[in-house]
């Protein structure tokens, strides 16, 4: 199956997926849970404009949709909206139902989420992307499908004139405004090249062993130079089939990148918070370039706690540019699974 995020510019799309306008909305047989209520549906669901949203917990593009899915949740709940969240997971550990349902609590979603383990559902609806969502009527008819982060406003003009077509009564607030950090929706948006995303399952260690990645231990030397895109490690390392897995050895994990905003997805191999002190150019993080997840030591060593399997966002410079980023774990276990890029701005705004 071919598994990709999407780009942070939104498309919209309601033919290119397997499912175009106006068709019925599928079954949502076959996944492994439900969370927030019983399992809906589509008979269930008639009567109600529904967004269904494709989701994965790790996925930045995924989780820069949630304000706003939120606050329409929260505002046309009540005149007959649903959001159903179809859970379908990227890495193996992101479709066990203990991390989802942490995941759920921590980002405050209380809406109806089903967990979609085997990518049951996901095939069914033709999704080949997150987020991928798909807007569906008062009758179970498809009326716009949005692969991608952006769109929000027109998605909740769309979710108004729904509702209204239903009651002409109803009276609705003026539309969501962009968030800060939605630059690439706004007008004089710049978005820059930015680093490829770095999927460690698909891209081998540049100074690893040279048969390639092979699933053991193995002692890396990291070079004093590194080329744009590439993952180098240093010290006692495993290549599981998804990740990298620290052992031992004072080593790190480092890479060289062009963007803004660099997430990570890690996670606690064996159940325990591991610290994972953080440099950009050889020195600790500028708290003005710190993402949300970094802490900060007393001796101002930039760091993230990693206590729960999850994305972290490491790193949101004030300003595009070229950095070399070296992530060092205090104890082993430490796995990385993914490294994420973003680089869209607006010129003298504020992003955060």
């Amino acid at each position: 199956m071919k598994r990709i995020r999407t780009a942070i510019l939104a498309i919209a799309v309601v033919a290119l997926l397997g499912l175009s306008r106006g068709s019925t909305m599928p079954s949502f047989a076959g996944g492994t849970g439900w969370l927030n209520g019983g399992a809906l549906t589509p008979a269930s669901l008639r009567g109600k404009v529904v967004l269904v949203d494709f989701w994965e917990y790790t996925c930045i593009n995924c989780l820069r949709t949630l304000p706003y899915l939120r606050t329409w949740y929260r505002r046309y709940h009540h005149e007959g909206f649903e959001i159903v969240g179809v859970q379908t997971p990227e890495f193996a550990f992101s479709g066990e139902r203990k991390h989802i349902v942490d995941a759920v609590k921590r980002l405050g979603i209380t809406w109806p989420v089903e967990i979609d383990a085997n990518h049951t559902v996901w095939n069914r609806f033709g999704v080949q992307a997150w987020p991928t969502e798909m807007l569906f009527d008062q009758r179970g008819r498809l009326v716009d499908t949005s692969v991608g982060e952006g769109n929000y406003q027109r998605t909740e003009y769309i979710i108004q004139g729904l509702l209204h077509l239903g009651d002409p009564k109803l009276k609705f607030p003026p539309l969501m405004p962009l968030l800060p950090q939605d630059s690439y929706d706004k007008p004089g948006a710049v978005c820059y090249p930015r680093t490829a995303e770095i999927l460690l399952e698909h891209q081998r260690v540049a100074n690893g062993p040279p048969s390639g990645n092979l699933m053991r231990d193995y002692t890396y030397t990291a070079p004093s130079d590194f080329v744009d895109g590439q993952v180098y490690l240093d010290g006692s390392w495993h290549a599981s089939k998804q990740a990298v897995i620290y052992n031992s050895g004072g080593g790190y994990f480092g890479l060289k990148y062009h963007a803004i905003q660099v997430a990570v997805v890690m996670t606690p191999e064996h159940g325990k918070p591991t610290r994972v002190n953080i440099t950009q150019d050889g020195k600790p993080i500028p708290r003005d370039d710190a993402g949300k997840d970094i802490r900060y030591a007393r001796n101002g060593m930039s760091y993230v706690l990693v206590d729960a399997s999850r994305e972290y966002d490491v790193v949101m410079n004030a300003k595009f540019g070229t950095h070399v980023l070296r992530l060092y774990p205090q104890a082993y276990g430490l796995a990385v699974y993914d490294v994420a890029f973003e680089s869209c701005e607006v010129p003298g705004s504020n992003k955060r």
